[in-house]
């Protein structure tokens, strides 16, 4: 029997909502052995190009033996105010990682930045970007389909990973179920502000301040405290997490004392 194909679909559509559907219709559709692949959804805020690229690193370089292919669309349309002739914006991109990972996401400034230290090809994808206002049901699983079917002539003229932007240091990228809000700092940047578990810290964000402590997990703090952590995610250098540690949500975790900020909303850390 040949080994199951991993499809992860990210997408900012609503979690189990008619769209993810009609998208998964359409790869099964064109797919030539829709039985081999196993289809899994995730759901990113709408509009959240950095939540994109954060889900799109954290499972493309996560242990796994088989085949893997990620197609994510986020497309907030935002790079101008103008009306768009045709619904016309940016399209597909195709990337093959050093493990073997291949991902094709609609591009935005933070599609890839999460892999692109492990970037081993990076490609225009030939594929209409107007056309329809649903291109990522329209278009663009057929490109997905035939990627996994073996079929690359739709992969276009190769591109420089180098213009891949680089990831901003300060930023958050992804809000998780528990209001723990994971950002783009990782583990090496705290130290090399020198900063060591036990130290306080004033923690700046979306116009709040909050004072915070250093720390190892998000749990060696005592309840109520801000814990300013090496998260779960980034495996080898992890990325910072600002978890406050409440046992009822009710006693309001750190997305809502930081008025849920969204994905590239800029933060500081300041010693104290």
């Amino acid at each position: 029997m040949p080994q199951p194909i991993l499809l992860h679909h990210l997408d900012d559509y609503k979690a189990g909502g008619l769209e993810f559907a009609e998208i998964a219709t359409r790869l099964y559709q064109y797919l030539n052995n829709p039985n081999q692949v196993m289809l899994h959804e995730t759901s990113v805020p709408p509009l959240d190009t950095m939540a994109l690229g954060f889900v799109t690193g954290q499972l493309a370089l996560a242990p796994f033996d088989g085949r893997m292919v990620i197609y994510g669309n986020c497309a907030p349309r935002r790079s101008s105010d103008k009306a768009r002739k045709n619904n016309r914006d940016h399209g597909l991109k195709y990337v093959k990682l050093k493990n073997g990972v291949e991902i094709l996401n609609v591009w935005s400034e933070y599609a890839y930045g999460f892999v692109r230290d492990e970037v081993v090809e990076y490609r225009e994808v030939n594929c209409p970007a107007e056309g329809s206002q649903f291109r990522s049901r329209d278009f663009f699983p057929r490109i997905v389909a035939e990627v996994i079917n073996g079929n690359y002539e739709n992969i276009g003229k190769e591109l420089d990973p180098q213009s891949i932007p680089e990831l901003p240091h300060n930023q958050v990228c992804w809000t998780d179920g528990f209001g723990n809000i994971k950002t783009t700092m990782r583990m090496s940047d705290l130290k090399k502000m020198d900063l060591q578990p036990g130290q306080q810290v004033l923690v700046i964000l979306n116009g709040v301040s909050m004072l915070g402590v250093i720390s190892v997990g998000g749990f060696q703090v005592d309840r109520g405290v801000l814990a300013v952590n090496a998260g779960s995610s980034g495996y080898d250098d992890p990325f910072i997490e600002l978890f406050l540690r409440v046992h009822k949500m009710s006693e309001k975790p750190a997305a809502e004392r930081f008025g849920h900020p969204v994905g590239g909303t800029e933060f500081e850390i300041k010693k104290i």
